[in-house]
């Protein structure tokens, strides 16, 4: 299955950070002026004034990291027309793609089809940057070699690119996809995402479907800051007649 690449709207996390600090700096200039005028300070109090600004903008900018980002109504989850059952599953872009779909096998308890996303992975620091490119390029290698190789088994699959929050990755695939269970798929603990933690107690909260965890083994070892799966794993790009020759899209 095919469809428009999902492309991630950066515009509205910069303006909304923008916001939150034109905000800070504004209550700050007001701060500082009262207190000039009303306050007129020794130097050693500017000094303290000073200090205590920096601290407010450093809590703040360590807030917008600490703090996961989650739209206040994720989508309405679609709802199934048949009694199918359907596996929704959110998985880590650095789980190896080949236990991931073993892992998926092992838990489709009957499903008859099986919606696979992949949240981008990004740092603190590109967090707050607009450059994702590498991280997007991950995902969609993990996402696509996952798809093909559940395809491969029989497996009725397709998959998409989620953001870079796992939680609003899944909401966003529950309103498009009518699954009846979820499965996250996690690496081991070496290799866990920063915002992954307690992952499934708030994926729990968040649905009223059954959600469950895989331990999947990581295809980055440990240590390691580059991920390059075994070539022998890539999908055919120039394949039999008929076969699509490029991979890559977001969806498949």
């Amino acid at each position: 299955m095919t469809g428009k690449p999902r492309v991630r709207n950066w515009l509205s996390a910069k303006v909304n950070f923008a916001l939150i600090f034109a905000t800070i700096a504004a209550l700050l200039l007001v701060a500082g002026l009262v207190t000039a005028f009303a306050i007129d300070p020794p130097a050693p109090g500017w000094v303290g004034f000073a200090i205590a600004s920096a601290v407010v903008v450093v809590l703040s900018a360590a807030a917008t990291l600490v703090i996961p980002r989650m739209r206040v109504s994720p989508q309405r989850p679609a709802v199934a027309v048949d009694p199918d059952r359907r596996l929704l599953v959110v998985a880590d872009a650095h789980c190896n793609e080949t236990a991931l779909s073993d892992a998926i096998q092992a838990r489709l308890d009957g499903a008859v089809a099986v919606h696979l996303v992949v949240p981008i992975r990004v740092s603190h620091l590109r967090f707050l940057a607009n450059d994702e490119s590498e991280e997007r390029r991950i995902a969609e290698r993990t996402m696509s070699i996952a798809v093909r190789l559940l395809r491969r088994r029989g497996i009725s699959a397709r998959g998409s690119v989620g953001t870079d929050k796992p939680l609003e990755s899944m909401t966003d695939a529950l309103g498009a996809f009518s699954a009846t269970a979820v499965l996250l798929a996690v690496p081991p603990e070496h290799d866990s995402y920063w915002l992954e933690r307690d992952l499934l107690t708030k994926a729990r909260a968040l649905t009223e479907l059954p959600v469950t965890q895989a331990i999947v083994a990581s295809a980055q070892p440990a240590g390691s800051t580059r991920r390059d799966p075994p070539r022998a794993e890539w999908p055919r790009t120039h394949g039999r007649k008929g076969e699509p020759h490029d991979n890559r899209g977001d969806h498949i």
